[in-house]
């Protein structure tokens, strides 16, 4: 009898055992207990605080319900590296099946959904590092997924890879992967950890790159037919210019259009952090030993007024000068020129936005470019000229890269005064 009962015991704790078990996995997370599952309760920890803006979404003290006055859930901000579920819905922020990472209703990839972790900071301000609250800072290249949306940041199907609303390429779109770094400063425009030399969809848009902004496909010959002239062309440039072979900065195009005798086409180097140093080259079809890398075409025809006469190749010859440019993105352009027995010299113009307040950064220019031999500048022109040394023959392409980049540290110093007084 004692054996019986102590039998239906056992199997009565069995049975409740199994039953609370199945309770627990049929019936849906509800951490304050309110009768609202976690995954459409709008305050998860009944703090009072809307998921949107809780700091800790799923931990805090119930200002109401059966739990009231006591501390339930965690004590992790929705942004540490160990909340893996900041709105305790079941569901892993990182998970595909997670669209709604902070739990306050609105999808994540919703155009409305200004702050992705509910963290507090906006997902487009400067000071917002971590859009998606995984740990991960958005320019980490461990981070694959900056909005955390489920769809990888180089994914075709990412077009909006900081969840700003915003998608990436258009013209509004300055920032693409929400990193607080312009797209024209950051060395990684589309976060993917592949800096943008070495980046074949550098803007993160799902269309291949071809480093030529301003001249459609349609004026090259494809890749494939001229392989053989681009090579050669590519080891050229990389023997003037002291690029290694290692470095996949420079991009070389051939002319789609004849033009007399010449084959001929552009160049194009792009550092990792967004310098570009750009020039047309061309040689003899009957000689490609005569190949010239910096071209500067010259008309030496009638003017006439004729439009025959300017587009007949015949009336164009090599200038001795020799030209190329430079350039980061808004920074205007650096001018590259020498001709033969001449040092290599430089000229740019800087940016003049008196109209914002701030004077331009001429002083600031002046100090830091005038080391430059045969330095010369004018402050009512606002512009810098110099040689790159004080001995004939072209520089490398580093020392370009450092004039420009002196330039670029300069003007963005002074940028970032506009951003602040949010004049830009």
């Amino acid at each position: 009898m004692k054996n019986t009962t102590l039998m239906t015991v056992v199997g009565c704790i069995a049975f409740l055992a199994s039953t609370t078990a199945f309770s627990q996995t049929a019936n849906p997370p509800d951490l304050d207990r309110d009768g609202i599952p976690n995954i459409s309760d709008r305050d998860v920890d009944n703090d009072g605080i809307l998921n949107g803006v809780d700091r800790n979404i799923d931990g805090g003290t119930a200002r109401s319900g059966p739990l009231r006055g006591r501390y339930i859930g965690d004590n992790l901000p929705n942004d540490s590296s160990q909340e893996l579920d900041m709105d305790a819905d079941g569901l892993a922020d990182i998970a595909v099946a997670e669209l709604d990472i902070d739990g306050d209703g609105l999808a994540d990839s919703a155009a409305n959904e200004t702050d992705i972790d509910g963290d507090g900071r906006l997902d487009g301000e400067r000071q917002e590092t971590d859009i998606d609250g995984d740990g991960l800072l958005d320019n980490a290249a461990t981070e694959t997924d900056i909005d955390g949306d489920a769809r990888a940041d180089d994914a075709a199907s990412e077009t909006d890879i900081d969840g700003d609303g915003l998608a990436d390429g258009v013209s509004g779109e300055v920032d693409t992967d929400g990193d607080a770094s312009t797209n024209g400063f950051d060395g990684d425009v589309d976060g993917d950890g592949l800096a943008n030399n070495s980046d074949a969809d550098m803007h993160g848009t799902g269309v291949i790159n071809d480093y030529f902004q301003t001249v459609g496909d349609a004026a090259y010959a494809p890749d494939a037919s001229v392989a053989p002239t681009i090579a050669y062309v590519s080891g050229e440039v990389r023997r003037i210019l002291q690029i290694p072979a290692t470095d996949n900065g420079l991009r070389v195009r051939v002319s789609a259009y004849p033009f007399g005798t010449w084959v001929y086409g552009d160049w194009r180097y792009l550092s990792a952090d967004n310098i570009q140093i750009y020039a047309s080259w061309a040689y003899p079809s009957s000689d490609p030993s005569q190949l010239k890398v910096f071209v500067k075409w010259q008309y030496t025809g009638p003017y006439s007024g004729i439009v025959e006469d300017y587009s007949n190749p015949a009336n164009y010859v090599i200038s001795e000068e020799s030209r190329a440019s430079a350039q980061f993105p808004g920074g205007g352009f650096t001018f590259v020129s020498w001709v033969p027995s001449q040092p290599a010299g430089f000229y740019y113009i800087a940016p003049d936005q008196q109209a914002t307040g701030f004077a331009p950064p001429y002083e600031s220019l002046r100090a830091a470019l005038s080391s430059y031999p045969g330095f010369e500048s004018s402050q009512y022109y606002l512009t810098f000229s110099g040689f790159f040394s004080s001995t004939p023959g072209l520089p490398g392409v580093q020392p370009i890269v450092n004039l420009q980049r002196t330039i670029m540290q300069v003007n963005r110093a002074w940028y970032g005064q506009l951003e602040a007084q949010q004049l830009r």
